[in-house]
């Protein structure tokens, strides 16, 4: 397949690349974004440009913070008028017609069901599952071993810790917040933060 193009420079962006290599595509270099601390290796980055990304340029969205996840697609991919491409390991189950958007990564070992959709820009790190007939927005940043039941819904621009788990039929928002181990049982509103309050607490042993 054709050589991509990450748009990122930090951690993150080297763990995209193990997944773009994974679906299949050789990653051709990474651009760095304003804002963010560069950790690929000298000579494989450069600072992001429009000399850098012509028109249709295949790219893949490499950035974890969420802020500028939602400014790099503004920005970059639709004022520049980039290729946004889809990147689904292998050993992943997604049907055909699940992804309605573009620039999805979708890692190994998710389970997509039946009559689930994503739209846009969503990642799914590894070993989580969307239940069937659920629907997922854009923007969603998911860390690995999330699971929902089915019939779930969840917005766009919402980042979902590690270990999240979603009861059948419940509704996230928008721009939330859901903290690493959180089983939902009921919808999340828009714009919070949802965080389990115990605390894990040391004791001396006498």
């Amino acid at each position: 397949m054709a050589d991509v193009v990450l748009l990122g420079a930090s951690k993150f962006a080297a763990e995209v690349a193990r997944y773009v290599h994974g679906a299949g595509h050789a990653v051709d270099r990474f651009l760095a974004l304003p804002g963010e601390e560069v950790t690929v290796p000298e000579g494989r980055w450069e600072e992001i440009s429009r000399e850098a990304l012509p028109d249709g340029t295949r790219v893949v969205l490499a950035v974890a913070d969420m802020e500028l996840r939602a400014a790099a697609v503004r920005d970059y991919v639709e004022a520049w008028n980039l290729d946004a491409i889809n990147v689904v390991d292998p050993t992943s189950t997604v049907e055909e017609g699940a992804l309605r958007g573009i620039g999805n990564v979708i890692g190994p070992e998710n389970y997509i069901g039946v009559n689930a959709t994503l739209g846009s820009f969503n990642v799914l790190h590894y070993k989580s599952s969307i239940g069937n007939h659920s629907h997922v927005g854009s923007l969603n940043f998911i860390s690995p071993n999330f699971h929902t039941g089915n019939t779930v819904t969840i917005g766009s621009g919402n980042f979902i810790g590690i270990g999240c788990q979603l009861a059948p039929g419940v509704t996230v928002g928008d721009d939330c917040r859901i903290q690493a181990g959180l089983t939902l049982f009921e919808d999340a509103v828009d714009a919070r933060s949802y965080l389990v309050p115990s605390r894990v607490k040391s004791l001396p042993i006498q």
